[in-house]
């Protein structure tokens, strides 16, 4: 296991018999882990904990994190408030799990990354397949509660009028969720996804031990006008109730991929469903 510096050291950190290979790199500025797959390449942001961009064979960044505007609602719908899994949220170690914060320290272990909070009281890994990640959160603060969330751009930018949603109880859904506008899906999900009429891939997240906590799926314009904001951000996730009041706690796992292909209607939902819940629910 060895830290990764924050320096840019663009070299090979890894590369697995499995075909899955680490380096460093610089993305926005800021030193990353890149993190090469069969489908995917993962950018993680080293001080964040969090991947900024995860971008597919096609060319499409399915995060799209950048710096500029900070932190401004909702301006930053188009910006810094993108990220996965943006764990931690408010008071101490606020913005560890989500890129441009620097909270964190990571390493790298085979074809894993690990990191903690620099409080220690956070400790979480990721583990890279061909088509898909698992998240182990190992250790968290006995006195918060956390979420997971995806917030980026289904297909690679914000276009509702081309995007869909979906979970295990129901989906294909069109994009009609204003979150600026108080017009959100809630639910309790086990496995959630988006997707665009314009990509072939669709990104799913999976909670394998089902639980009773709120989720949540809408979309965030960056303007007043909310879902028909010029840019914005999809958001969805597990353990997200009213008022942005943050539900997990403890050790959890989850997994993120890209499903190869468009649901586009039931038939495709239910080939879904039967990947997601074949490969991953117990």
């Amino acid at each position: 296991m060895r830290y990764i510096s924050f320096l840019l050291l663009p070299i090979v950190l890894a590369a697995c018999s499995n075909g899955i290979h680490m380096e460093e790199t610089d993305h926005e500025g800021r030193p990353h882990i890149l993190v090469r797959t069969h489908s995917l390449d993962y950018y993680y942001d080293v001080g964040g904990g969090g991947f900024s961009s995860i971008i597919d064979r096609e060319g499409n960044d399915w995060i799209g994190f950048r710096m500029e505007p900070w932190g401004s609602y909702p301006a930053s719908a188009a910006s810094s408030f993108r990220g996965l899994p943006n764990l931690v949220f408010q008071q101490e170690d606020d913005g560890a799990g989500h890129p441009g914060h620097d909270q964190c320290r990571s390493t790298t272990e085979g074809r894993k990354i690990i990191t903690q909070s620099l409080s220690g009281k956070w400790l979480w890994s990721w583990e890279f397949y061909d088509d898909h990640a698992i998240l182990e959160i190992l250790r968290t603060d006995p006195d918060r509660t956390y979420w997971f969330l995806y917030e980026g751009t289904p297909g690679g930018r914000y276009d509702p009028a081309n995007t869909y949603v979906g979970s295990n109880r129901e989906g294909p859904l069109p994009a009609g969720y204003d979150y600026h506008h108080g017009d959100i899906l809630w639910g309790n999900f086990q496995w959630i996804y988006a997707g665009s009429q314009e990509a072939s891939g669709c990104f799913y997240m999976v909670q394998p031990k089902k639980d009773d906590r709120m989720d949540m799926i809408s979309f965030l314009g960056n303007t007043e006008a909310g879902l028909d904001s010029p840019d914005g951000m999809t958001v969805f996730g597990f353990g997200r109730e009213r008022d942005a009041t943050p539900m997990l706690k403890g050790p959890q796992s989850f997994v993120i991929g890209l499903y190869p292909g468009r649901i586009g209607n039931q038939e495709a939902h239910e080939r879904l469903k039967s990947h997601l819940e074949s490969h991953f629910l117990k």
